[in-house]
């Protein structure tokens, strides 16, 4: 009896823990045999944007083109058109990258201007002489009152004065075989501050290049490595790297340049590496897109500058004589910032609009730009096509983020 009454009890228990642990299973949530995936917004071709942009080319004879749009902080649009390398037929994808001449220069005001907003350096510091940034590293002869005074804001706004040859011609590609402490010490003895810093804005490439120099003597890093710790890898910017003379020494997926009349045949007869600061960049279009949603002020994606130092990125030198739109690597048209960028075989830009909208484009070809009447159609052509962009057709895109 005890034995009976004992395998009830149990019996009773186990039919009991079955129950409940149907009644558990039955009330959990189920895993569905047939998941949906989720659908993927992608990527579809836009005919009235592509059709811009391949007329454009055509119009110009072109090669190629990459092209990146942003709404409101999203990488909405990126497109390839023609080709990387004309003779060995390779077509151009959005992972080719190119030069982009004085767009460099946006690069090197953003880097200067991290370093003043790290408490590194003011843009009123003297950059010659002593107790100066660079002190007296460069050059063999005494420094004269001009070259003292000028100051980091004086580098980034062109308002230095010069350094000119006798024939005003920009120092910057003189003496192309000399390494950069070479032409450094050779500039500062020869090239001219025509006038007083300060007093006039004057476009000379040479600027960039004595700016690159500041960045690495306050960091402590060569220039394209101090932008790559502080801030191209933090932002995911993968293909921006420094570009290199030879057509042999191209990077990996760097496309090839194309001249047309007097620049034709001069693609690579520069010394691009003394360039870093004022034009040597290589990058694809989505990540120089990348970059410029970082710095243009708007909140829609983080930027690298605080308030503070954007207003001082952005603030230009003054009225005429000076330039009331040009910035520190940056300049102002009404309401929208840009930055274009020309070597032989090479035109670049980007341009952002307060509607949102931001554009980078560039191309592996250039018209003649020792020719006015070719060239000046031609970049008029170019500064419609970007305003066009940003203005025109703004809901043909998807709402996705391909950055």
């Amino acid at each position: 009896m005890k034995f009976q009454s004992f395998s009830k009890i149990m019996y009773r228990g186990l039919l009991f823990s079955a129950l409940v642990s149907i009644f558990i299973w039955s009330c959990s949530p189920k895993e569905d045999s047939d998941p949906t995936p989720p659908t993927i917004v992608t990527q579809v071709d836009i005919p009235v944007i592509d059709g811009k942009i391949e007329a454009f080319l055509a119009s110009y004879k072109i090669p190629g083109a990459s092209l990146a749009i942003s709404k409101n902080g999203k990488l909405v649009y990126k497109k390839a058109y023609g080709k990387a390398d004309v003779e060995g037929n390779v077509d151009m994808t959005t992972n080719h990258r190119m030069r982009v001449a004085s767009v460099s220069k946006t690069f090197t005001g953003v880097a200067i201007m991290r370093l003043v907003q790290a408490g590194k350096l003011s843009l009123d510091d003297k950059v010659f002489g002593p107790g100066s940034i660079l002190g007296t590293d460069f050059g063999t002869k005494a420094y004269g009152a001009r070259v003292l005074n000028v100051t980091v804001k004086n580098l980034l706004q062109m308002t230095t004065g010069g350094w000119v040859l006798a024939n005003d011609r920009d120092a910057i590609d003189s003496n192309p075989t000399m390494n950069n402490k070479v032409f450094f010490d050779w500039m500062m003895d020869n090239a001219l501050l025509k006038h007083d810093p300060g007093t006039r804005y004057w476009y000379i490439n040479t600027n960039y290049f004595v700016a690159a120099r500041v960045v690495e003597k306050v960091s402590g890093k060569s220039f394209y490595q101090f932008m790559k710790d502080d801030f191209l890898t933090p932002l995911g910017i993968t293909s921006a790297v420094m570009g290199k003379s030879a057509m042999t020494n191209l990077q990996p997926e760097e496309t090839k340049y194309y001249g047309q009349g007097g620049t034709k045949g001069f693609e690579y007869n520069l010394n691009i590496e003394r360039r870093d600061g004022d034009g040597g960049l290589v990058i694809n279009a989505s990540d120089l897109l990348k970059f410029v949603t970082a710095i243009d002020g708007n909140p829609s994606r983080p930027d690298i500058l605080d308030a503070t130092t954007y207003q001082k990125f952005i603030q230009p030198s003054g009225p005429a004589p000076l330039e009331p739109n040009f910035g520190n690597g940056i300049v102002k048209w009404n309401t929208r910032y840009y930055f274009y960028g020309a070597l032989p075989g090479t035109r670049s830009s980007y341009m952002t609009e307060n509607n949102g909208m931001a554009v980078a484009l560039i191309f592996n070809g250039n018209a003649d730009y020792t020719n006015n009447a070719v060239y000046n159609p031609f970049v008029q052509a170019h500064q419609a096509l970007l305003v066009d962009l940003l203005t025109k057709n703004l809901n043909v895109y998807l709402d996705i983020d391909q950055f």
